[in-house]
């Protein structure tokens, strides 16, 4: 009861967060101060997860990394503590605590990122985008450096939040005409991205079409020099055509009227929607004409075209087996295109002709011919992407473009080891195995700051124990390994290939927290990838996440129509991890040509159904293989193979691992002295 008998109106208790910028909270309007930036950094990382809430272990390992376990352990309860006695302090008692967790209650919170993508999905544009531009890069500005493992997680949520306004703000752009919505969102992509060229030709056509054609020049030239000064381009061939329209515009030097506007520019008004989740295709491409020594090349450009093509989420992404023939199309199938690519050599350069057809009409829509070579590497690759948004009309900016070119600048002969090794590696066969560490091995040392070779060999070395029988899982390794993996990530956080190699390096040291939140990271980066789907399901799996393992694993297959092998195998793992037995049968098929591991799940799995007999001469089958191509120091005896085959897999869960182990003992496993964790 206030004075004069008033009842007052109790305080709401609203927490309110500034996070574009510096970091600012507010309680009820009343200004907080958390003590230290590990605090904000903190708070900062609940508020943008995506249920406001998260482990300790995890918050831990992105925070103190550097520390050791009792000191980041003491630093984290004395920053709950700061964080807690502020926020009591203020009447706001959305911060829970306990054991394990920690969180914020979303209905208590207000959030000004939130506010943004939240407007910009409304229809309308945040006056914040308004501002200045490149505001997503100021995301928690001043934290950056507050521990390395937040930085690798600020920079994606940095880019993550620019894509998703992007996407947005895209979506208010009409195709033809101009409102104040709409000049507005055009205003707001190019200061998110000064060289988004669809923004760029819709004010460009809104002055033109208001008379001021001073202003539209302006636009323009203002995108020509930027084009010209950072990246050695100019703009496309459609915007150079909207400025030749309206220059050849009668009367230029009067003040033109609307009606001898409208027909200049009919011609270029109108911007195509994007097509929604369509589908690219990429072939095997025809290495036939090339000498078999260079064939590496080939296979190592596609395979990292498809890598720059799945990093945009304006399309999805398969790759086609050499034997893929053409489905039944319906009423319900995606927009498709097929790229197509063959190659020959011509005085000892690899000469590349990509076609993009119409999977529907079989109607080519584009064709060039290039040039393969190891100097012009990621160029080649940014001029074919560009081409192919353009033919599908779909805007890919210079920006996003160069985001592309990470390590473009290593020697042509580190590049073509690179390849060579990645070859040899994704065969995943033993007989290799000895080439591919030569190859990837001497890259630490003569290339250590090119992320995709350091990402190679992290792989390489996560797998080896998987492609050598008899050769176990070694804690010191897999320690050594975690700096290159680290390595690889700060030079390219953006890069999902070196997210998901950090993540399984901290699946096989046990650090499950980590490696879950780094598979998140690689599938939020690089959501139309199967591999990266896959690959990130079946980690959730193994650390006892089941729905989200098996959502992955269906989106990976789903957009897979002939998937390959390591997804099929991985599929089948997650499908017994989940207790979907019979599916576990179904994808583990010997004529894989994986690695002998990989029988223990449908062999399980049949046991698990009572199909003993199955079970038991599959058993038999996966033990004559291990012996066959065993690496261990040991004599590949029953019990040594059973030891090698229940610990080959990172299973986090004893539980999971209790059900594998069982099954195998019903098919004939001595797993008597195996304990879960202990190898």
């Amino acid at each position: 009861m206030a004075k004069g008998g008033i009842t007052e109106t109790p305080a709401s208790g609203r927490l309110t967060l500034r996070l574009l910028g510096d970091f600012a909270a507010e309680i009820d309007g009343r200004e907080i101060s958390l003590a230290t930036r590990k605090a904000k950094a903190l708070t900062a990382y609940l508020a943008l997860s995506d249920n406001a809430q998260d482990t300790r272990e995890r918050l831990v390992g992105i925070l103190w990394s550097e520390s050791d376990e009792e000191h980041a352990r003491a630093s984290l309860r004395q920053a709950v503590h700061d964080i807690k006695l502020a926020f009591d302090s203020a009447g706001f008692a959305g911060f829970r605590v306990d054991k394990q967790t920690l969180s914020l209650v979303r209905e208590r919170r207000t959030c000004d990122v939130d506010e943004v993508l939240a407007a910009a999905a409304q229809g309308t544009v945040h006056s914040r985008l308004l501002d200045g531009q490149r505001i997503t890069e100021t995301l928690l500005s001043g934290l950056d450096n507050v521990d390395p493992a937040f930085q690798v997680w600020l920079l994606t949520k940095r880019q993550l939040l620019l894509d998703r306004l992007t996407l947005a703000l895209e979506r208010l752009l009409p195709a033809e005409g101009d409102s104040p919505e709409a000049s507005a969102a055009a205003l707001a992509l190019l200061n998110l991205d000064p060289t988004h060229e669809i923004a760029c030709r819709h004010l460009i056509r809104a002055r033109a079409a208001r008379g001021d054609i001073g202003g539209a020049l302006k636009i323009y030239k203002s995108l020509w020099d930027l084009l010209e000064a950072d990246y050695d381009i100019e703009p496309s061939n459609e915007t150079q055509a909207l400025i030749v329209g309206i220059k050849q515009m009668p009367n230029l030097s009067e003040p033109p009227q609307a009606s001898t506007i409208a027909p200049t520019l009919q011609g270029a008004s109108r911007e195509t929607s994007a097509p929604k989740r369509l589908l690219i295709s990429v072939c095997t491409f025809d290495a036939s004409g090339v000498p078999e020594d260079m064939r590496h090349v080939v296979n190592g450009f596609r395979h990292e075209f498809v890598a720059c093509l799945t990093r945009f989420r304006e399309w999805s992404v398969r790759t086609l087996s050499p034997l893929w023939e053409p489905e039944p199309r319906s009423w319900s199938s995606p927009p498709e295109y097929i790229v197509e690519g063959s190659t020959y050599e011509s005085s000892g350069t690899v000469r590349l002709v990509v076609t993009l057809r119409d999977a529907s009409t079989s109607v080519c829509i584009w064709s060039e011919r290039y040039s393969i070579t190891l100097a012009a590497w990621f160029e080649t690759q940014e001029r074919i992407v560009r081409q192919i948004a353009m033919a599908l009309n779909i805007h890919v900016s210079a920006e996003r473009l160069r985001r592309l070119a990470t390590g473009s600048e290593v020697t042509l002969e580190i590049h073509d080891r690179w390849l060579r090794g990645q070859a040899l590696l994704l065969q995943m066969a033993s007989k290799d195995w000895p080439a591919a560490a030569a190859l990837v091995e001497s890259l630490i040392a003569d290339a250590p700051d090119f992320s995709p070779a350091l990402s190679g060999l992290v792989q390489y070395r996560n797998i080896a124990h998987i492609a050598l029988p008899g050769q176990f899982r070694d804690t010191a390794k897999h320690l050594e390994t975690l700096q290159i993996a680290q390595r690889a990530v700060q030079l390219d956080p953006l890069d999902s290939r070196a997210q998901l190699s950090l993540a399984w390096t901290y699946q096989l040291l046990g650090r499950v927290d980590k490696s879950t939140l780094h598979a998140a990271l690689a599938v939020d980066l690089n959501e139309n990838d199967p591999w990266t789907l896959m690959a990130s399901g079946q980690i959730f799996a193994y650390c006892g996440e089941y729905e989200r393992a098996a959502t992955l694993s269906a989106a990976s297959l789903g957009i897979t129509p002939m998937p390959a092998a390591p997804q099929v195998a991985y599929s089948g793992a997650i499908k017994f991890l989940c207790s979907d037995y019979a599916g576990c049968i179904d994808a583990s098929r010997e004529e894989l040509g994986m690695s002998p591991a990989f029988m223990i799940w449908g062999c399980a799995a049949k046991a698990q159904l009572g199909r003993l007999n199955e079970a038991k001469a599959e058993f038999e089958r996966a033990l004559d293989r291990v012996a066959a191509d065993w690496h261990g120091q040991q004599v590949p005896t029953r019990e040594s193979m059973a030891r090698w085959l229940l610990h080959v897999f990172p299973i986090a869960t004893r539980g999971d691992w209790e059900r594998l182990a069982a099954g195998l003992a019903a098919a004939g496993a001595p797993i008597e002295g195996i304990e879960f964790g202990v190898w």
